[in-house]
């Protein structure tokens, strides 16, 4: 695995499960969201960026087949890997500094698909409208954010996109209801290019 430092940042105690947890739920991808994207995604994409990927298990469905980009907070040597690492580029990188310091020059996001998975909630509203506008601008056709919607009801930190922004996206839940109403869980929103490859 190739990985670089872009920041170093102070972690919330909290937060160290998800890189390193033997907890089930923390070892296996989102499904069936991300069944759904596998079934839905076009031939071109080539690929897979996921901020916040924590201890890659999101990437266990992409191993095969796909370029494989990973950017969290956390240093690498402290991440319990759950994915097959030799296809992965991993940034020790914040969303913030991906957007306001990294070098963007060297990735083409035409043949990308974009990943969060309960990540930009703990972002600004400022940033969270940034990322995805960043995104947009620079060709990405193919996000899906996983993440509370502005009006869940839950007491999470929550999505909130412009409604200008959230026209790019379609909205539906994956979650099985024995797991909890879907205004209780997080919410698909999804910029699919299905046409392309039709």
């Amino acid at each position: 695995m190739n990985h670089v430092v872009v920041g170093n940042y102070n972690i919330n105690p909290f937060f160290y499960h998800y890189f390193n947890s033997n907890e089930e739920w923390l070892r296996r991808p989102e499904q069936p969201l991300l069944d759904y994207v596998l079934d839905n995604i076009p031939s071109y994409i080539a690929t897979i960026i996921n901020f916040g990927c924590a201890n890659g298990k999101d990437f266990i469905p992409f191993e095969k087949g796909y370029n494989l980009i990973g950017f969290d907070i956390c240093p690498v040597d402290m991440i319990k890997w759950e994915c097959k690492t030799d296809n992965l580029y991993y940034y020790q990188c914040s969303i913030e500094d991906y957007l306001d310091k990294f070098d963007h020059s060297n990735l083409d996001l035409e043949d990308c698909l974009v990943y969060t998975q309960g990540t930009l909630m703990y972002l600004s509203r400022e940033y969270q409208n940034k990322f995805v506008k960043h995104m947009i601008d620079r060709g990405c056709k193919n996000i899906v954010l996983h993440e509370y919607a502005h009006d869940s009801k839950t007491p999470h930190e929550k999505l909130y996109l412009g409604s200008e922004m959230l026209k790019n996206f379609e909205r539906k839940h994956f979650r099985p209801a024995e797991v909890g109403p879907p205004e209780q869980q997080p919410t698909g929103f999804l910029k699919i290019d299905y046409e392309k490859y039709k």
